[in-house]
């Protein structure tokens, strides 16, 4: 039995890092939407009037190369597997640590083969940049202005992202009230018995809205605000350590910096280390 249960380990396919996250979305909004079908409150009038109302609105609203931009960062947001920030912070100043050893001892050529076993792309285009300027300043200012527009990005896609949860609302109300106009004259007529698809078209748009706005487009809002301003952070870490870099600063220095930068828990300093294992002895 173990032997048999290693072989069907080992034929499985292992799912990419973060590929479970979307998987896992699709699954929870089949059920829901198998739930609602299963208790008769899949309405198809309701959810045109919410759901498409919505995204026509932003589609006049956005160009569609910020929906195609939003869509995007969504996606990656998804596949993303959630990592610890400090974590994250901490691999990128020992990268930034290890180039400027690198600089410093081996030289720009050696920079330049060592940028290219870098991961991050921001930081591998830095590293380019950090051999063409010849100005630090001027380094400085160019990483800037490139963090900025790849902030911009980002920012055009929390902003659709926070539209639509403001529409999808407002377009439950205006099901509503559409439900309420259907109704009425049917109530004046006493037809109840034809009252009750506008009855429920009224209800079921506004409860559409609240849970598209609340349990999917706003998290997913929230999420992507807290990625950015990490990744913000980032690039701007990168920026300092580049030009820190091209300063040929030493290494340690390099990460003092970059630590005090993202408000990182200094390093000991010599003494501090001494002291510390002379306690301990």
């Amino acid at each position: 039995m173990q032997s048999l249960a290693r072989m069907k380990r080992a034929t499985l396919p292992a799912l990419p890092r973060g590929a479970s996250r979307p998987l896992l979305v699709l699954l929870l909004l089949s059920l829901a939407v198998g739930f609602l079908a299963a208790r008769g409150l899949l309405e198809p009038v309701s959810g045109l009037i919410t759901v498409g109302g919505a995204f026509a609105v932003a589609w006049i609203t956005f160009p569609s190369g910020r929906l195609g931009a939003a869509w995007r960062q969504v996606k990656a947001l998804l596949h993303d597997a959630p990592e610890d920030d400090a974590r994250a912070l901490e691999a990128t100043i020992a990268s930034l640590k290890r180039l400027a050893r690198v600089h410093r001892v081996e030289g720009g050529p050696a920079l330049e083969r060592a940028s290219h076993d870098v991961a991050d792309p921001f930081l591998r285009m830095a590293m380019e940049r950090t051999l063409e300027f010849a100005d630090a300043d001027e380094l400085r200012d160019a990483l800037l202005g490139e963090a900025r527009r790849a902030a911009a990005d980002g920012e055009d896609a929390r902003a659709v992202l926070t539209t639509l949860g403001k529409l999808f609302p407002a377009f439950g109300l205006i099901g509503t009230l559409i439900g309420l106009a259907l109704l009425l004259p049917q109530v004046g007529e006493g037809n109840l018995a034809a009252a009750g698809p506008s009855l429920g078209i009224s209800i079921l748009t506004t409860l559409y809205g609240a849970i598209l706005s609340n349990v999917v487009v706003l998290p997913v809002a929230t999420k992507l605000t807290a990625s950015l301003e990490r990744r913000w952070l980032v690039l701007q870490m990168i920026a300092l350590g580049a030009e820190l870099i091209h300063r040929r600063e030493y290494p340690t220095r390099v990460e003092r910096a970059l630590r005090s930068f993202a408000g990182l828990a200094p390093l000991p300093v010599r003494g501090e280390i001494t002291l510390l294992t002379d306690r301990a002895a």
